[in-house]
């Protein structure tokens, strides 16, 4: 489900998912990543994985676990990504004398702190294992590559048309159930029983090849379009509540026979009433694309060379 945030909060998560999250073992001094050409400290790796392990801690996992062991294993090197990406900022915000005391900045430094757990900053921080020169340089880098960024009256419209449910609209919804077959004679065959008189739940409890059909008779409740593969939602929209396919639908996931019981019309809201905040949502989604372009871009630019023991290529 989407919901809404407010352009502090987004830039809260993107800090945390940006600059948290590791586990494994790094022993020794020196660095632990080179960012294009510059050391980056393996203390720094080492504080930040500590961040990483106090937090799951904190979120009642027992670390000693072999599951734990799984879990942190699983993310092992995204600490080494986030150092990069601090880095990578780093340069960015030095190399084109960006301001971290420019105004805007520091008003998105006072939203984040106002938003802060308890308002301790400091703790937080330290939590996270960074520093408040890393969330400056942050503020700074997605500022100043996004600041001229606009928005035209279509893109507004066309940004409303696609999150009708952010402003208490609703898109259209189908309430279907389906039986899922491997191949085209199967599913042409339960159309026939089905034509026969068969009952749908029973046949999809029976047949079906969806591993939850045989509990829920192949239910799917109500849905929009974009949340089902193409195939499925084209079929099922256009198709007269109380009917069956009269043909099987064909998808990656095999041969569909769709039952169609509930059709709701979408509700759209006051463009009007609600503009202003659009404009606001859309302008922000659109600098926030641009920031994640420049950086996928100086990203992949980047040359990266890792301590021994850390290149994820070599696990």
């Amino acid at each position: 489900m989407k919901t809404k945030r407010s352009l502090t909060w987004t830039l809260l998560v993107l800090i945390f998912s940006l600059l948290l999250t590791l586990s494994g073992c790094a022993d020794g001094e020196g660095f632990a990543v080179k960012v294009n050409g510059k050391p980056v400290p393996m203390e720094d790796y080492v504080e930040k994985l500590k961040a990483v392990k106090d937090y799951f801690s904190n979120q009642g996992l027992d670390l000693t676990t072999p599951e734990a062991a799984a879990t942190l294993k699983s993310v092992q090197f995204e600490v080494l990504e986030s150092l990069i990406s601090s880095e990578l900022i780093s340069q960015e915000v030095e190399k084109n004398n960006w301001d971290l005391n420019d105004p805007e900045v520091e008003k998105q430094v006072e939203e984040l702190k106002a938003q802060v757990p308890d308002g301790d900053y400091e703790k937080w921080l330290q939590e996270q294992g960074m520093t408040e020169k890393e969330v400056l340089e942050y503020f700074a880098f997605t500022h100043f590559i996004s600041k001229d960024v606009t928005v035209t009256e279509e893109e507004v419209r066309e940004f409303f048309d696609a999150h009708l449910a952010y402003y208490g609209g609703q898109d259209e919804q189908v309430k279907a159930s389906h039986i899922l077959l491997e191949t085209e004679e199967e599913a042409l065959e339960v159309i026939e029983q089905l034509k026969g008189g068969a009952d749908f739940a029973e046949l999809a409890k029976e047949k079906s090849i969806e591993p939850a059909a045989a509990t829920t008779g192949g239910d799917l409740g109500y849905f929009t379009r974009n949340q089902m593969v193409v195939e499925f939602a084209d079929a099922a929209f256009s198709q007269k509540v109380g009917t069956f396919s009269e043909k099987p639908v064909q998808s990656d996931f095999g041969f569909h026979v769709i039952l169609v019981e509930d059709y709701k019309e979408a509700v759209i809201p006051d463009f009007e009433k609600v503009k202003a905040n659009v404009e606001r949502d859309a302008l922000l989604f659109a600098k926030n694309q641009k920031v994640v372009s420049y950086y996928s871009e100086i990203r992949e630019k980047s040359e990266i060379e890792y301590a021994k023991g850390l290149d994820p290529e070599l696990e």
